[in-house]
């Protein structure tokens, strides 16, 4: 099937074209559905179920001469649908080995957050995969985060209000207290994120939810947001374009930071094999000095000597608060090595 459907308000031409290759093997198994009941069990709105059948009739095989396009049949004065030609689409799309267990270890994630969905829906779709696929080898999968202030959060999503919240920044390593409209809740990398608008930075920010100390639903409204992305964006840190950019040379060790961040450019070190020399934004440079520092030199700053300064007196003062410490051993002298 080949289409290319307009998106729609937040939704992806991917999520269309999901419900819709789901749509003709539904259909054909219950001639004569209502597109009431369709609607309501693909939930959309009725407008969207006929748009998505109208897409249908222009879609078929290859070559697309009439008797090769899905026979979409609407009778309009019931207002049901049958399709009587599925151009091979006869039945739902079959999950792989590979994919059953990948899609059975991401629902049992999903089953150990508390709070952040229906955990006996995801049960229930569990059983029925497991059963579908038949044995799956043993997984196990890591425990969430503690993350107590979750249900409050998904409540304030849902209903739309306003969340007052003491916030670890660990970049600053500071707690702040804000108030915050939530949006959606992400989870990515296991962890879960709080996207909403926050008053204190008047933009929008994301929130790790296992760093919210204390929290609490107001009782005022959120503000919607004017747009809200369906997708889940490519990198959480994303600092303005105005920010201005920083040159790090990173170590093999250090190279995850390439990835995990985003980046204005990424090279290969010509002076040193295995290392990368990237540019990155950071509107804070207080997160970014404690990003290197944590790297434990496999990262310096290239073309910003008085943070780089800050790095290595911060280093040096950090290793200066053990030389008094008593180790069970005894003493031990060493030569730790410091960024200049």
């Amino acid at each position: 099937m080949t289409a290319a459907p307009a998106r729609r308000g937040a939704e992806s031409a991917v999520d269309q074209a999901s419900r819709m290759l789901a749509l003709v093997p539904y259909i054909s198994r219950r001639p004569g559905v209502s597109i009431s009941e369709l609607a309501q069990e693909f939930g959309v709105g009725i407008d969207q179920i006929t748009a998505d059948l109208n897409l249908l009739m222009v879609c078929g095989e290859p070559g697309y001469y009439p008797n090769e396009l899905i026979d979409v049949v609407l009778d309009e004065d019931d207002g049901t649908v049958s399709i009587a030609y599925d151009a091979g689409i006869d039945r739902p799309v079959r999950l792989s080995p590979d994919e059953a267990v990948t899609l059975t270890v991401a629902l049992r994630a999903l089953a150990d957050l508390p709070d952040l969905v229906d955990a006996d829906a995801v049960h229930s779709a569990l059983a029925k995969l497991e059963s579908a696929a038949g044995p799956v080898p043993a997984i196990t999968v890591a425990a969430a985060d503690p993350t107590p202030a979750l249900g409050t959060v998904r409540k304030a999503v849902e209903s739309g209000h306003r969340l007052w919240m003491r916030y670890y920044t660990a970049s600053r390593d500071e707690l702040t207290e804000r108030e915050v409209d939530p949006i959606r809740i992400l989870v990515i990398d296991g962890h879960a994120y709080l996207e909403g608008y926050c008053y204190s930075a008047q933009s929008i920010r994301r929130f790790r939810v296992d760093r919210i100390d204390e929290v609490r639903m107001l009782d005022v409204p959120a503000q919607p947001p004017l747009w809200v992305g369906a997708d889940v964006p490519l990198a959480l840190f994303t600092p303005g374009r105005d920010a201005p950019p920083v040159t790090l040379h990173l170590e093999p060790a250090a190279a995850w930071v390439a990835e995990y961040y985003l980046m204005d450019d990424i090279a290969e070190s010509a002076d040193d094999p295995g290392a990368l020399d990237v540019r990155m934004r950071a509107s804070d440079e207080e997160w970014l000095i404690r990003l290197v520092l944590s790297l434990g030199g496999a990262a310096t700053i290239v073309d910003r000597p008085d943070l780089a300064e800050q790095v290595a007196l911060r280093a040096r003062a950090a290793l200066a608060a053990y030389e008094h410490m008593p180790s069970p051993g005894g003493s031990i002298e060493t030569t730790p090595d410091v960024p200049q």
